[in-house]
């Protein structure tokens, strides 16, 4: 395989980084074998190695292009599809860390917070542990682990400030349990987004 070659499979997979790994590579066996037979085509009618392979590659989509055919084909195959067990989890999750932020807004610590701490850790659970054992990414998937870090930096974390500001101002200053339970939810958005990370770059 030339390096020209080597080099539009190479972009070409980066551009597919999105399909699952299985899908991907038999993508790029078969475009490759597709190449290599254009290529010897081409020699064939007396064009030399180099001159062969920079026709082929002039007359063939660029790397960005087919890899948008293919992803086109592949989230429309998906859009078709019920959302699966996974995708409700993570969502699960997501609800945990909005049920978990209630507490902040609490001047102690009392039944109503035990409630809402007791519902929200195993809601946060599901998501967290669904991330660690996710095996294929789907459409949905995709475009919830694309998401959820925009909805922990523009939404939940500027809930907890709004939520301990109420709190402050409804008790005429700073509440100590609110002020640390703040603190520790932000230490969960941390964790769970370094843990979403870890678990997209597995798929």
């Amino acid at each position: 395989m030339s390096a020209t070659i080597h080099d539009y499979l190479k972009e070409l997979s980066k551009n597919l980084s999105d399909l699952p790994k299985e899908e991907k590579e038999a993508i790029l066996e078969e475009i490759e074998m597709h190449l290599n037979e254009k290529l010897m085509e081409l020699e064939k009618e007396g064009y030399h190695e180099n001159e062969a392979t920079s026709k082929m590659l002039r007359e063939f989509k660029t790397p960005y292009s087919l890899s948008q055919d293919y992803l086109q084909e592949y989230d429309y195959k998906d859009q078709r599809k019920i959302p699966n067990a996974p995708f409700f989890l993570l969502n699960l999750g997501m609800m945990g860390l909005a049920m978990l932020v209630l507490p902040i807004l609490d001047a102690r610590f009392d039944s109503s917070s035990l409630a809402r701490i007791s519902l929200g850790v195993p809601m946060l659970l599901c998501g967290i542990i669904t991330l660690f054992f996710i095996k294929r990414k789907d459409y949905h998937i995709s475009k919830f682990i694309k998401a959820a870090p925009y909805f922990l930096l523009s939404l939940f974390f500027p809930v907890s400030l709004l939520f301990f500001w109420i709190a402050a101002n409804q008790n005429d200053g700073i509440v100590m349990f609110s002020l640390y339970y703040m603190l520790i939810y932000w230490l969960l958005l941390v964790v769970y987004y370094v843990i979403m990370r870890i678990g997209s770059r597995n798929l």
